[in-house]
């Protein structure tokens, strides 16, 4: 927008500050018949530059103190912009001092603000007001201009340079509407409804409530590729088909809004010529202390419907330097082009959405009992609660209570999901990869995200007659973390109590549960690894598997010698294998109902009682044992054991101990079971249950 076009339009809409003024002068002298005189050269200095600018009356009231003027008309000399009033009225003036003015009341009746051209990207703006009353204003006599550089921000840094310089105590609006329609699309419309703002003090509001606001507005057409459109031109597509594909029309509305300690001063940096700049620009300026919402609903035709019974946002801020006019033209024309973007594009799109959140901060952002629905399919999140967002990082997200339904009837939920250290400019990393991302570059998601929980899902089966039979998982956690490189040094991760349908397809062990009469399975399993820098030892304790009623294997065990130089990055790690040796290992077997199972079948299947059978298997345990004894010193004691664990099956712990400097890589490259014999010393225990 040019410097010319802002201020012909700040000269039009600055008439409503003149005419609040114009019969101020000197209020105790005036008369009833001098009113329409001074009136009257206010509006012949407005006709001097080039506008067009009418009133029908003018009168004084010397009771009240107070001037009203009706039927005002003011267009700019190029037609771009026009305002009306049908009355403004001001009580309780005083005399100006420093082209400012104070008034006890100004109220306006019957506003509508018109913009055309380029002021409005080519298409038109109106907003209507049919009544706005302030109580105790103190202002600027004139708007203010936007100044050099008006660029993109040239309008709203008009606005906020006048809010910077105003004062009231109350601004009270009924009902405000607007209307934008940009030249070629479709007319968004935005309506407020019982706005009141108190405390506005230099750019600064104490509160801000609106009753109810709504929105609407229809999507531009989804981008399609040169070969989409091609291959559409070439097939003729019936009319429902052809209503699904043009996006139907969003009807949105929010009941209740508060907003308390609003401060524009960051915005106002934000839109300074040339650019914010300055150490205030680069550091994080709140704009919100708090806003609160009730209910609301977003509706589009042939489309979802999504509502939510309240939102919350607390501390919100932002830094003015990411935000100036070249990066947010640049991030519009992009999003313009989507989907059909090239490599150049994906990268420099993925850069500039990074620097918008990073230059967005808040402490909390909460929605609760969210829903959405389309199609019969339908959803629900009792809870989404974001924590922390500052420098693009999200301390914590967290979804609660999420349940869903599909159109065929299935059934789904979950009772928590929460990600932790959600790191956007990782992310943003990762997704300009202009392919798929290679295994190193894959690295990167270690420094996204540094943990994920998920607890009391359930989905259903989805297959043949099984498929009313859900699928749960008690508790899903996976975290890791540390300062040493791309590689995490510590690694927690937990799933417990996973559980669902089984059938003897499954295979071992599963084959002998199902032939028992279970038809569902409860399986655990957790790993814990961490690196101590001091000893050089990455620790693996404990690794566990458990099926419910089955078994559970606990296994530990340790890498000696590792250099933290292996955490590094992929290459530090590779080039480390070579000087990592083998720690202790430790496994630990418990039976929890599955021997007595695989006895009583396998002996009712060969047709002898189970002890019989029992004691074959022990003989045979022993046999394997004494031949073992040849070749390693300890097989006969572990052979004891495990012969003690199968008759009287309970735990049986297996300890193998490196006799000396035993290579890792050596001892993974070896498929010869004699490597680990002679590089092992072994021992066992067993105890009954």
């Amino acid at each position: 927008m040019s410097r010319k076009l802002v201020l012909r339009i700040a000269g039009a809409i600055g008439l409503l500050a003149l005419l609040a003024i114009g019969g101020w002068y000197g209020f105790l002298e005036w008369s009833r018949t001098k009113v329409r005189a001074e009136v009257d050269a206010v509006f012949a200095g407005i006709r001097d530059t080039g506008a067009k600018a009418t009133f029908t009356a003018a009168t004084f009231d010397p009771k009240e103190m107070g001037v009203t003027v009706t039927g005002i008309s003011i267009t700019s000399p190029d037609g771009s912009a026009r305002v009306k009033v049908d009355r403004i009225s001001a009580r309780g003036g005083e005399r100006p001092n420093d082209r400012r003015v104070a008034v006890d009341a100004l109220d306006l009746d019957g506003v509508e603000i018109a913009l055309t051209g380029e002021a409005a990207a080519g298409g038109t703006i109106t907003y209507t007001l049919p009544q706005v009353m302030i109580d105790r204003y103190n202002g600027p006599m004139t708007l203010i201009a936007a100044g050099e550089g008006n660029g993109l921000f040239g309008a709203l840094r008009v606005a906020l340079r006048q809010l910077a310089a105003t004062t009231a105590a109350k601004v009270t609006i009924p009902e405000a509407r607007g209307r934008v329609a940009p030249a070629g699309s479709a007319p968004t419309e935005v309506t407020y409804r019982n706005l009141a703002a108190e405390g506005v003090n230099a750019g600064a509001i104490r509160s801000l409530v609106v009753d109810t606001i709504t929105v609407a507005f229809t999507p531009p057409p989804l981008a399609q590729s040169a070969q989409d459109k091609t291959a559409q031109d070439k097939t003729a597509q019936d009319k429902s088909s052809a209503d699904k594909a043009s996006p139907g029309r969003v009807t949105a509305q929010v009941d209740g809004f508060v907003a308390a300690q609003i401060d524009t001063a960051p915005l106002l940096l934000m839109t300074q010529p040339g650019g914010p700049s300055g150490k205030a620009a680069e550091a994080y300026g709140q704009i919100y202390g708090k806003v609160v919402t009730g209910p609301y609903k977003v509706k589009q035709e042939n489309g979802p419907t999504h509502g939510a019974q309240s939102v919350l946002m607390e501390n919100v801020a932002i830094r003015p330097a990411a935000f100036d006019a070249q990066r947010v033209a640049a991030m519009e024309a992009l999003s313009r082009k989507a989907p059909n973007l090239s490599r150049e594009d994906s990268r420099r799109l993925a850069e500039l959405s990074r620097d918008l959140v990073g230059g967005m901060a808040f402490t909390t952002l909460a929605i609760t009992n969210a829903t959405t629905e389309q199609e019969g399919e339908k959803g629900k999140v009792a809870t989404m609660r974001l924590e922390g967002l500052t420098n693009g990082v999200l301390d914590g997200a967290t979804f609660e209570g999420v349940e869903g339904v599909t159109s065929a009837g299935g059934a789904a939920k979950m009772a928590r999901f929460a990600v932790r250290q959600l790191d956007f400019n990782q992310l943003a990393k990762l997704s300009a990869e202009a392919d798929a991302p290679s295994p190193l570059s894959a690295l990167v998601l270690f420094k996204v995200f540094s943990g994920v929980e998920m607890m009391g899902l359930e989905v259903p089966y989805g297959e043949g007659p099984q498929s009313k039979e859900p699928v749960k998982i008690g508790t899903f956690a996976l975290s890791w973390g540390g300062s040493l490189g791309a590689l995490p040094s510590y690694l927690d991760f937990t799933l417990a109590d996973v559980s669902g349908p089984i059938t003897a397809d499954d295979g071992e062990p599963f084959t002998y549960l199902v032939q028992a009469g279970i038809t569902r399975a409860t399986i655990s399993m957790g790993l814990k690894a961490a690196y101590d820098i001091n000893d050089r030892t990455l620790t693996i304790a404990p690794v566990t598997t458990e099926v419910k009623d089955a078994f559970r294997v606990n296994l530990e065990s340790a890498l000696v010698d590792v250099p933290d130089a292996a955490f590094t990055d992929a290459a530090g790690f590779i080039s480390a294998l070579p000087v990592v040796t083998a720690g202790p290992v430790k496994v630990t077997l418990t039976d929890l109902g599955l021997a007595k199972l695989i006895f009583a079948q396998l002996a009712a299947a060969a047709g002898v009682s189970e002890d019989e059978y029992r004691n074959e298997v022990v003989s045979l345990a022993e046999g394997f044992a004494a031949e073992l004894g040849t070749v390693s010193p300890d097989a006969a004691s572990v052979g004891a054991a495990v012969a003690a664990f199968l008759r009287k099956p309970g735990t049986l712990t297996v300890t193998a101990t490196p006799k000396g400097r035993v290579p890792l890589l050596a001892l993974m490259g070896s498929d010869d079971p004699s490597v680990v014999l002679e590089a092992f010393s072994f021992s066992a225990t067993a105890s009954a249950p």
